[in-house]
């Protein structure tokens, strides 16, 4: 069985009468006997999405990949996922989605996934959080940015109805503070490095 809600994390052992009269939580049996079940946790791979596939998110589709993880990218423009083709093949579940509006594929996330939001386009940016704000149930939401483009995002989010705890569980901006640099491959790496330390 998949771990989920009223799940457990250990092998659980399941033993059943099949008789008519024995109470049983799915329905009575009658052919008698008795049956014993070993019912194992499996594991369920971590949940990433990127949405904006330039630069830095091409880069960390191209690091996270390599990982066994469920991940989404999602842009705007066609050609920008195309480049998804040049990489090499990947470990991940890596699915592909041409969103003009980005929520469409936030919504269809499960809950707990992680999100980062690094598209071409600032207005785009603050709707995927607002968005994503709105869920309350991800596992982290993540924004590229500098500390003057958090704190517009900051005011505006509050603005629309958000509550400041709840607006300051976005991180921007995003990666290991340690790690700094401008190059997209060390932004990249930064936020991958980050992000896989929190999964382990």
């Amino acid at each position: 069985t998949e771990l989920g809600a009223g799940s457990h994390a250990e092998p659980e052992m399941l033993t059943l009468r099949l008789n008519d009269k024995a109470p049983a939580q799915y329905g009575r049996q009658c052919c008698g006997g008795e049956v014993t079940v070993l019912l194992e946790p499996l594991p369920v791979a971590a949940s990433v999405a990127i949405f904006g596939i330039g630069n830095i998110g091409l880069e960390l589709t191209r690091i996270l990949a390599r990982h066994d993880l469920d991940l989404d990218v999602s842009d705007s423009r066609p050609e920008q996922l195309a480049e998804i083709d040049r990489l090499e093949p990947p470990v991940a579940n890596v699915r592909r989605h041409f969103a003009v509006i980005g929520e469409e594929v936030l919504t269809s996330l499960p809950a707990g996934a992680h999100v980062y939001i690094m598209t071409h386009d600032h207005a785009e940016d603050l709707h995927l959080c607002d968005a994503a704000l709105r869920r309350g149930d991800l596992g982290t939401i993540g924004l590229i940015g500098s500390s003057a483009k958090w704190q517009r995002f900051r005011k505006a989010l509050i603005a629309d109805g958000h509550s400041p705890e709840v607006v300051d569980t976005i991180s921007c901006p995003i990666g290991l503070p340690a790690l700094t640099g401008k190059h997209p491959a060390t932004i990249a790496l930064s936020v991958a490095a980050d992000l896989l330390s929190r999964l382990r």
